[in-house]
């Protein structure tokens, strides 16, 4: 049995005035039915030799609600589906698990109109993998018709933008990749020193890209620290941006409150890459009171220190990451009695 099928799953959601009592019901033939009686090599080799069906949306979109009719007919209830593993793909090797749903048992009655299963809450996909783990005790296994919503992919959504502040031969790369467009878009580079007054830096011309995931880069020669966007134009002119992205070439920027401080702070570090940061809190002799290492996690990063015993005076938090530093003086008050 073929399992893959190449279809474009679109459901627009409006309302309409319907006398009919059960609007949704399914019929009680097998015909009208996905059944699989035989397992073969699963598309996603974890998954082995598996019942399965793989369906090919054509271009990438955001996936919604789920309606599925389990396999309805009266003699064949039992082959239904019960526990489905989904896995999802952009290009149809690599793929991510969604996670395992079960499925209610078909009735077997002609107003049988299945179950709002669940949502895919917005997850960006082309390659859908349903694979079969359990049903309701029969020798094959199979469902009846499975509905998915699914939304557009705005063109921000379609951009990944990445941010390298390691210098590179003097140069701050910037990455960002466009995944699926149907159309054709043009980038142009912005950099600005203060968020306010932003110019272009770089221009990509139009690009069309299609059925793929294409990355690009750019390598600005600018010695500041810089704030950097991309702006996107589609086709039809229409506009947008990409979140700007901070890129320190010097030091890394460190923020503590309050300062001064009396038992207790917060430090806000930003990060300029996924290496580690290191981190120290010393007197004004250099002796340690706190130090450690974070794994950055976002963009701002936040350690806080609570209940210090200090003295009150001067000390100095300083944090590396990579060949970057920052240090900042906090002061510790007297306590008012």
């Amino acid at each position: 049995m073929k399992h893959i099928f190449s279809i474009i799953i679109i459901v627009f959601t409006i309302n309409i005035a319907n006398s009919q009592c059960y609007p949704d019901r399914h019929n009680t033939t097998w015909f009208d039915a996905w059944i699989s009686c035989t397992k073969s090599q699963n598309p996603n080799t974890v998954r082995g030799e598996s019942h399965w069906i793989m369906y090919d949306l054509g271009y990438i979109y955001k996936l919604e609600d789920v309606h599925l009719w389990n396999l309805n007919d009266p003699n064949q209830l039992d082959n239904g589906v019960k526990d489905i593993i989904i896995d999802y793909s952009l290009d149809g090797n690599t793929w991510s698990e969604f996670g395992i749903k079960s499925f209610d048992k078909a009735t077997g009655r002609s107003i049988y109109e299945g179950d709002d299963a669940f949502s895919f809450n917005g997850i960006k996909t082309r390659y859908l993998l349903l694979t079969i783990q359990d049903n309701w005790g029969g020798e094959c296994v199979g469902f009846s018709e499975i509905k998915i919503g699914v939304s557009p992919i705005t063109a921000t959504e379609m951009v990944n933008f990445d941010l390298d502040c390691n210098e590179k031969n003097g140069f701050t790369e910037l990455e960002w990749s466009l995944t699926n467009d149907s159309k054709t878009v043009a980038f142009e580079i912005e950099r600005s020193y203060d968020q306010n007054n932003w110019i272009k830096i770089h221009d990509t011309g139009n690009i069309a890209v299609k059925n793929t995931i294409k990355k690009y880069r750019y390598q600005d020669n600018s010695k500041k620290d810089a704030y950097y966007r991309i702006k996107i134009t589609d086709d039809i002119g229409k506009q947008a941006y990409t979140d700007a992205k901070f890129c320190s070439k010097s030091n890394i920027i460190i923020t503590a409150y309050p300062n001064p401080f009396l038992n207790d702070f917060k430090v806000d570090i930003v990060a300029q890459n996924d290496d580690p940061i290191i981190y120290s809190l010393s007197d004004i002799y250099g002796r340690i009171i706190s130090n450690g290492i974070i794994k950055p996690d976002s963009r701002i990063n936040n350690i806080s220190f609570d209940r210090l015993d200090l003295k009150p005076g001067n000390y100095f938090f300083i944090a590396r990451q990579g060949s970057k530093s920052g240090q900042l003086k906090m002061i510790k008050m007297n306590a008012i009695r």
